[in-house]
């Protein structure tokens, strides 16, 4: 097959999606398939295993490495040329529903796959002043992907929530992990004394995230002043960073940065336990790492997690927000060497028993379905004049912002530094010298 993947995002970043686009390339290479990844340009060089359609874009203005695409008429004379059998949409959003609108204009008829990783309308919630666009964003995501053959989504908790809000034509990306990679045999002494800080500890928690406000990081200083001795390791970075190293002050935290490869494998086997406070995931890929690693994991009740962490066997799950209850589990775990050592080994074994080359069979199988699918039925399915509307002044919205904020910065006077300073203040220091490396949408028909 030759398959065109419009990626959101993309090399260089990294993160749990673009980890699971990388393997499903992989995959799909293997498989004898022809890829073609359609993303947003960047400044940096990125070595991409497959060739790039590659459009204009801009900064997020909260996330200055994450850029918004705005796809042209190129990119469609691209695809045109490359003759796809199928178009996959990996999570996509502005850039993604851009694309989308482009193909649709140009009367550009393909078998069409969605896939779903992020709940953007759970995410707003956590930032100031956002939730009441949580309802929109919600609906204006039922109403692109519904213009799809197929829709994707990575675990079986979500699939459910999303066809109980009206998603259409839902299917399972089964999870999966490299359990190679992320293996108990990677544990090393040097990497556990660098995640405690250097300092003698008996038993270490872990858990491993970007530092964002909606993955719920801070919620974990109220479970460690519930766990009496309790040592943490913050494995990640983001926008969040350093607000949450002024929020761990003074408890047992250590934050060695954003580990990649060979560091962050290592990271997880040198733990004893794994816990995850985020309750948006669509599935939570970190947790499946860390069980593959042979971690316990004490994550909250909530979103795909629930469908990877089996309660009392291979973890615990605690309902979200209750810090009494997640820490009652953690010290349990840490108290009873015998109860970590059972669910250390039947983590290790789900893990195992999930790998990449079903889980892209899988998608292999979904991308043949919805050849079939658009077959039956090529026309294009509705779609709103306001889903339309909205989701060009998300990229509109996002380019006013980062104007703005781009004006504002031009206009504060440059801070002069100290040519004989040999190194930066408080937390900026810290960052330089840590490893860094990981209304109603309705269905009215529109013309576009």
């Amino acid at each position: 097959m030759r398959i065109a993947l419009i990626c959101e995002v993309y090399l260089p970043k990294v993160d749990g999606v673009v980890g699971r686009t990388l393997n499903l390339i992989r995959q799909l290479q293997a498989a004898g398939d022809d890829v073609l990844v359609c993303c947003p340009a960047v400044p940096e060089p990125r070595e991409s295993p497959v060739p790039l359609a590659e459009c204009r874009s801009f900064p997020c203005i909260s996330y200055p490495d994450y850029h918004i695409g705005v796809p042209g008429p190129e990119l469609v004379r691209r695809l045109r040329e490359y003759s796809p059998d199928v178009v996959h949409f990996i999570n996509p959003l502005a850039f993604g529903f851009a694309v989308c609108l482009q193909l649709r204009q140009a009367a550009f008829r393909v078998p069409l796959v969605f896939s779903f990783h992020t709940q953007y309308g759970e995410f707003v919630r956590t930032y100031p002043g956002l939730a009441w666009l949580s309802g929109t964003l919600w609906r204006l995501m039922r109403a692109f992907h519904n213009t799809a053959d197929v829709n994707l989504t990575v675990s079986q908790t979500m699939l459910e929530d999303l066809q109980r809000r009206g998603f259409e034509r839902m299917q399972l990306w089964p999870p999966a992990v490299d359990s190679q990679r992320f293996s108990p045999a990677l544990r090393d002494p040097a990497m556990r004394s660098r995640l405690s800080g250097n300092r003698p500890v008996e038993l270490l928690l872990l858990t491993v995230s970007r530092l964002a406000a909606e993955k719920n990081v801070g919620f974990l200083t109220e479970v460690l002043d519930r766990v009496p001795d309790g040592q943490l390791a913050v494995v990640g970075d983001g926008p969040e960073r350093d607000a949450l190293e002024r929020r761990f002050a003074g408890r047992l935290a250590t934050f060695p940065g954003c580990l990649t490869g060979n560091q962050l494998s290592q990271a997880y086997a040198s733990a004893d336990v794994f816990v995850y406070a985020s309750e948006t995931e669509t599935m939570g890929n970190v947790v499946l790492e860390a069980m593959a690693a042979g971690l316990p994991t004490v994550a909250a009740a909530a979103g795909g997690v629930c469908s990877l962490v089996q309660h009392g066997r291979t973890g615990f799950l605690f309902a979200p927000g209750r810090a009494d209850e997640a820490a009652g589990y953690v010290r349990q775990l840490l108290a009873d060497e015998d109860l970590r050592n059972r669910m250390s080994a039947a983590a290790r074994a789900d893990a195992c028993s999930r790998n990449w080359c079903s889980a892209v069979e899988a998608v292999r199988s979904s991308y043949r379905q919805a050849a079939q699918i658009h077959a039956q039925h090529p026309g294009l399915r509705p779609l709103s004049w306001l889903a339309v509307l909205i989701s060009r002044l998300l990229i509109l919205g996002f380019s006013l912002c980062t104007w703005r904020r781009t004006a504002a910065a031009a206009s504060v006077p440059v801070q002069r530094i100290d040519p004989g300073a040999d190194r930066l203040p408080g937390p900026a220091a810290a960052r330089l010298s840590a490893d860094v490396q990981h209304a109603e949408l309705a269905n009215e028909p529109c013309s576009v």
